[in-house]
């Protein structure tokens, strides 16, 4: 093969060709590494030209030389494979699940026509649909086991001469776990895979999931305590999160690094190759960036630990990308069709920056709430008014703001992807839910109260609506609704008056008066 990955310094590493070396000098057993499998290779070759070759035969061997130099696929996704995910329950367990990248909506209509099946592992099929996959988003479909012995995840695709166009945008593997675990990049929902042979960075949060019960203490710079657990059908692994040290000799960084690729197949740097876009303004995912699709560029910052990094562009699904040069390491990204994966250093890893082209007004509106009932979270119907709750739970799976006006005026925001709870809520306070700068939902908030409430007796309310029914009308002030709105099933004689208040919205004044002085605040 001709490509393999250089770690010429501490904490760094690049893509190289061969060619770009010479046979004569001495390079160290670690040097050179197998972009697919993680496996040392070493310079060689033939008189007219240079190559790098494993050292071993292995079982991996045959598999990773069929992808290294990428001959026998037709897109990025089928080299990268499909993403496997990790979700986190309110009790602090994690499932497993494995992502399918949105379909074009042309290309779902024709896989729901042919009626094309996906086969995981020939264990689970599903049919193509709109109810299980989708056209605007990354679709998860939950595993309960792991490959064993540190085998990939395979999936097939039938009728097979039918679906050749969906294994384009999906692959035909997922990503397996090694004998010592995988590693997890950490978000508000869990967290996704690092794919074997791609990179880490030193001092950022990760999952390490495995088997054993204790993480491995004669391994230096690891700083990671258990917070969960992973739960499968007939196994439970055991969740550690924290980050990997900097703060290491070069002996302990290389011993941390040389144990990492061994065991987990991913690669320690100092720096995270990483595109950062800076202009015009983006909707971040955890799966990539919405760009407004009028946008035909995306600027961006380059990280890198190379003086001289290389960028490459993936436009849609092509498997040959633009290569880029970067100017103190700004870069300017076309986006020409409704995708682009951009990749620093390396040509194909799952952990590059994806562009997703969509119209601004993104309405997900995927919010959950939930209310705090006996000390337990119980899922509420999307409503807009909800009783006996002054404390609410959101969760949300897109970039979601919330913004909460309590009656006295005061005003709170928060927001992020996962969880965010409201406490203290009054009668009458509204939370407004914002996504991708769209107002969303507006959720007013009241508390259901006891009968005893009520001041007055039916009868007595009853004849005052009576006696203030000529008087006056306004419009009926927001609070004061709020608070009819509690009473309004704990009358009968007073129903009427009730009713027709709330569905004009207006009441008499001096009505305003005697309901603010006998309902409770």
């Amino acid at each position: 093969m001709k490509t393999a990955l250089d770690f010429y310094a501490r904490g760094k590493q690049k893509e190289a060709n061969a060619d770009e070396y010479d046979r004569s000098r001495y390079y160290s057993r670690d040097r050179f590494i197998c972009p697919e499998c993680g496996e040392a290779v070493h310079l060689t070759g033939s008189k007219y030209s240079n190559y790098f070759a494993h050292f071993k035969k292995s079982d991996v061997f045959a598999e990773c030389d069929r992808r290294v130099d990428g001959s026998p696929t037709d897109s990025v996704y089928e080299r990268i494979g499909l993403p496997i995910y990790m979700r986190k329950n309110f009790a602090g367990d994690f499932y497993l699940y494995m992502g399918f990248k949105a379909l074009p909506p042309v290309l779902m209509e024709k896989a729901i026509k042919d009626s094309i099946l996906v086969k995981i592992d020939r264990k689970n099929t599903y049919r193509i649909n709109t109810e299980r996959f989708s056209c605007d988003g990354t679709a998860l479909i939950p595993l309960d086991y792991i490959p064993l012995s540190g085998h990939k995840y395979h999936l097939c695709y039938e009728p097979m001469n039918k679906a050749h166009a969906v294994s384009q945008h999906w692959s035909d593997y997922a990503d397996g776990f090694s004998y010592e675990g995988a590693i997890f990049t950490v978000s508000e929902q869990g967290g996704k895979k690092i794919r074997h042979g791609d990179s880490i960075t030193t001092e950022e949060k990760y999952y390490w999931v495995r088997r054993q019960p204790q993480l491995p203490s004669f391994i230096p710079g690891i700083k990671m305590e258990k917070c969960g657990r992973l739960i499968l059908k007939d196994n439970i692994l055991n969740v550690f999160c924290g980050s990997f040290s900097s703060e290491l000799s070069d002996a302990e960084f290389n011993y941390l690094t040389s144990y990492l690729r061994t065991n987990l197949k991913i690669h320690l740097l100092e720096k995270q190759p990483e595109f950062v876009p800076i202009w015009p303004p983006v909707v971040k995912t955890e799966n990539g960036y919405i760009v407004n699709n009028r946008e035909q560029s995306v600027y961006g910052y380059v990280v890198s630990g190379n003086d001289s990094p290389r960028i490459y562009v993936y436009q849609g699904i092509r498997k040959i990308p633009d290569e880029l040069v970067s100017a103190n390491h700004l870069i300017c990204v076309k986006v020409w069709d409704q995708e682009a994966l951009v990749n620093i250093d390396r040509k194909y890893v799952s952990s590059g920056t994806l562009l997703l082209k969509r119209p601004r007004a993104i309405i997900t509106n995927d919010v959950e709430i939930y209310e705090l009932i006996d000390d337990a979270y119980v899922s509420l119907e999307k409503e807009n008014v909800y009783r006996n709750c002054n404390k609410i739970l959101f969760k949300s799976g897109h970039q979601t703001d919330f913004i909460l006006v309590r009656k006295n005026g005061q005003i709170e925001k928060n927001g992020g992807i996962g969880e965010y709870a409201f406490e203290n809520l009054q009668d009458g306070d509204l939370i407004y839910v914002l996504q991708n700068r769209c107002l969303v939902s507006i959720f007013v908030v009241s508390i259901e109260k006891k009968q005893g409430d009520m001041k007055i007796s039916d009868e007595e309310l009853y004849r005052l609506f009576g006696k203030f029914k000529g008087t006056k009308k306004v419009r009926l002030p927001h609070r004061l609704r709020i608070q009819i709105y509690e009473i309004q099933d704990k009358v009968v004689l007073s129903k009427n008056y009730i009713d027709n208040v709330l569905k004009s919205n207006s009441i008499s004044t001096a009505m305003i008066k005697v309901l603010e002085g006998i309902l409770d605040e």
